[in-house]
């Protein structure tokens, strides 16, 4: 190497230089990292193989330095500071909020695929420079390939970051974008009748885990996850909580739900019959309430469920009708709302936050029976009205 390649070289509190080893050169270059600004606390060094490797990283270190500093306020505004810049600070502080409880992993994994779409069209973009006529034309964009909903929600996800910049005196405020549409989509759900006939089709086991779904509106992966001991039949309730490897969606899940007599007295029933069988096969009783064949948690029972819904005869437009786990829940939500139950009662039975608008807009869908009760025919009342002031002068 020349004396010019072999210099050394300052890039901020960085220094690079080439490493030596017993007074020779081993090839590597070193980059000095001092005791402030250092991970750790304490000078650290790391070797990379080439200058111009180990030029790059300093200049990395340099930025992630300056727009710590930045958003910390300790330091001076950081220039062109991108979207993807923004958005790996901000999961950090995201990941620091589960960490404390303060955030579900499951949504911090939303976050992150929803970034990743956003990141396409808008990462390289200047934080500054990103203004509600930018994000109108990548929700055009984006509508050519996902639903309202989806890119409504990456949208939300850009505002977020932008109220994050403007939080951390990056920007001076987030622009105003206006959402898109989202169609209601009308679902055909199966009335009470109809989904006890449905029952009437399907094995023990697999009837007793629908009849849970379609009587609790739970959630298909709150009845996977309950166990033996999240049922208390004395109180008639099965309790929705958090366990190992598997936490409910919200917090607002975490909840009790209240079950019918005849419902406890089932699920009592189904655990006698496992004990026994367990028993009888010198074994343990799965700590599932529905369990799979061998007694591990169960993830799927759809085709069961689609083919007793055949076999029940229960149609909709000369086709069986394509029943989900998620559409006993949204049936759950319309039986009670049919009752009169009101959206303040149907909220926590659901694990949906307080006055939250996705019970109403999502969850319940009236059938056409229950809309008809809504006519008011004129001509009738009109002929009802003229018989009564007969008959009274009649009398």
């Amino acid at each position: 190497m020349t004396k010019a390649k072999n210099e050394s070289l300052k890039i901020g509190p960085f220094r690079i230089a080439p490493h030596v080893r017993a007074g020779a050169l081993t090839g590597a270059w070193l980059i000095d990292l001092p005791p402030h600004v250092s991970p750790s606390g304490k000078r650290e060094r790391r070797f990379v193989e080439t200058k111009s490797a180990a030029t790059a990283e300093a200049k990395r270190l340099l930025r992630d330095l300056q727009l710590d500093e930045a958003l910390s306020g300790m330091g001076r505004k950081a220039a062109g500071i991108t979207l993807a810049e923004l958005s790996e600070r901000w999961l950090q502080e995201q990941a620091d909020r589960v960490a404390t409880g303060k955030k579900r992993a499951r949504s911090l994994e939303s976050d992150a695929q929803r970034m990743r779409n956003l990141l396409v069209h808008l990462g390289l973009r200047d934080v500054e420079h990103i203004t509600a006529a930018e994000i109108v034309r990548y929700q055009k964009a984006a509508l050519e390939k996902r639903s309202p909903a989806t890119v409504n929600a990456e949208v939300r996800l850009a505002k977020t970051l932008l109220l994050f910049a403007a939080d951390k005196n990056l920007i001076g405020r987030a622009p105003k974008v206006e959402p898109i549409p989202e169609p209601r989509k009308r679902l055909n759900l199966p009335t009470i009748d109809e989904m006890n006939a449905i029952l009437a089709h399907l094995p023990t086991r697999t009837g007793l885990l629908v009849r849970f779904l379609a009587e609790t509106g739970c959630r298909k992966s709150e009845a996977f996850n309950l166990e033996w001991s999240d049922l208390c039949p004395e109180q008639g309730l099965a309790m929705i909580r958090s366990k190992d490897g598997w936490t409910p969606k919200t917090a607002h899940s975490d909840r009790d739900v209240f079950l019918a007599p005849a419902l406890v007295q089932a699920l009592q029933e189904a655990h006698r019959d496992a004990r026994s069988a367990a028993l009888a096969h010198g074994k343990q009783i799965s700590r599932w309430v529905f369990p799979g064949r061998g007694g591990v948690r169960i993830t799927d029972f759809e085709k069961a469920l689609a083919a007793a819904v055949k076999q029940a005869g229960v149609f909709r437009d000369g086709k069986p009708m394509h029943i989900t786990p998620h559409m006993l829940r949204k049936a759950n939500a319309t039986w009670l709302k049919q009752r009169g139950v009101d959206d303040g009662l149907l909220q926590p039975h659901l694990g949906h936050a307080p006055g939250s608008r996705v019970t109403a807009r999502s969850y319940v869908h009236l059938p056409a029976d229950a809309l008809r009760a809504t006519v008011i025919d004129l001509d009738k009342e009109r002929r009802r009205s003229e018989n009564g002031a007969r008959s009274r002068a009649v009398k």
